[in-house]
């Protein structure tokens, strides 16, 4: 009974989750960047807060099985459960990846990064590009000032910024704050 509840509730989850995602790619195109990227945060929040209800719930009801001492049956389908939902929320995020990837080719991100950049630079005077969007450094150079340079191969859009002496830096890659959210879903990665 409290796997068929759970399972109802990650069924729930991962229906509003993709809901969500197809909701977000049919408006991405006709708004603006700024209403882009403040939907893609507020879905991410939303998202992780359903899947830490979920998380939780699971790990109480796991506890209570184990102290009740139930049979070994049943707290191996529990773990399979949760190791399906971990499953489920790779899954999730691989789609997420994509379609930041996929971002990166909209002639929208030269923009985004650009305002992005100049929203956050502070004293810093380079920013690091991923060497596929080195193809913007001129643009950026123009609009923002910062010396471009590239940077890692292994992160998906966004950007690094440094200072001068390159001793503080400011993450702001598409990657990291994907790893940031994926870890706020995994209560054990």
């Amino acid at each position: 009974m409290i796997i068929d509840k759970t399972e109802r509730k990650l069924e729930y989850f991962t229906t509003a989750i993709l809901h969500e995602a197809n909701m977000q790619k049919m408006h991405a195109k006709n708004e603006s960047i700024a209403k882009h990227n403040k939907r893609i945060e507020e879905a991410l929040e939303s998202a992780t807060r359903r899947v830490n209800v979920l998380q939780r719930a699971g790990r109480d009801e796991i506890a209570r099985a184990a102290n009740r001492q139930i049979s070994k049956a049943k707290v191996q389908a529990m773990t399979k459960h949760v190791e399906v939902r971990k499953q489920q929320i790779d899954r999730l995020f691989v789609a997420i990846q994509a379609k930041l990837a996929q971002f990166t080719q909209e002639p929208e991100y030269e923009n985004y990064l650009i305002n992005r950049i100049n929203q956050v630079r502070g004293t810093f005077s380079i920013v690091q590009l991923s060497p596929h969007d080195m193809r913007l450094e001129n643009a950026i150079k123009t609009a923002t000032g910062l010396l471009p340079e590239a940077g890692s191969p292994d992160y998906i859009g966004g950007f690094i910024l440094l200072d001068a002496a390159r001793k503080i830096r400011a993450d702001y890659t598409f990657s990291t704050r994907l790893a940031q959210a994926k870890k706020r879903f995994c209560y054990d990665s």
